[in-house]
């Protein structure tokens, strides 16, 4: 006896699945945001030199980005899963019907305007920290030159001899 029904998969190859593109491109959007709030989170930490922030920050900042990375080997597993190989978003909303085009291009958008936001916000805290362990350094050198007996380097590399007369004294006791 033969049976009437055979399966047949839910789209033919070279079809991405819509509707999990979105909810990914959505994961992906939630994720930005946080990374986003923790730039944002992270120059404020540094404003105040709240070493428990920055350190809690970066914790926090590394989980989101193992989120991402997770969710873009999925995204790119399901596309090269249902079309075969690995296109780009523009040339898969090509593909795809007028209400998704409008509905995972709007997605789009909002993502790369996202992603260049958070990319800005993550330069300025590069910059800002940068900044700060300059200015960490020059405090290092002031500090190292007032309790140098030889006094401070010169423009030329060379120790610059201090004027002041260095005593010294070791008692030794039998």
């Amino acid at each position: 006896m033969k049976l009437a029904y055979q399966t047949q998969p839910k789209q033919s190859k070279g079809v991405v699945d819509s509707d999990k593109l979105d909810s990914m491109l959505a994961d992906l959007e939630t994720e930005h945001t946080k990374l986003l709030d923790l730039a944002h989170a992270h120059k404020d930490a540094l404003t105040h030199a709240s070493v428990e922030e920055l350190r809690d920050i970066t914790i926090k900042t590394s989980d989101v980005l193992m989120r991402v990375a997770s969710i873009e080997d999925r995204r790119r597993a399901m596309i090269e899963r249902d079309t075969g190989s690995l296109g780009t978003l523009d040339q898969l909303i090509e593909q795809m019907n007028p209400t998704d085009q409008d509905r995972i291009g709007k997605r789009r958008s909002r993502l790369r305007e996202l992603i260049l936001r958070v990319q800005e916000e993550q330069s300025a805290v590069r910059q800002a920290s940068e900044h700060l362990a300059s200015h960490m350094q020059g405090l290092i050198k002031q500090v190292s030159a007032s309790l140098s007996h030889s006094g401070t380097y010169s423009r030329g590399g060379a120790v610059d001899p201090s004027r002041s007369q260095v005593v010294s004294s070791l008692d030794v006791v039998q």
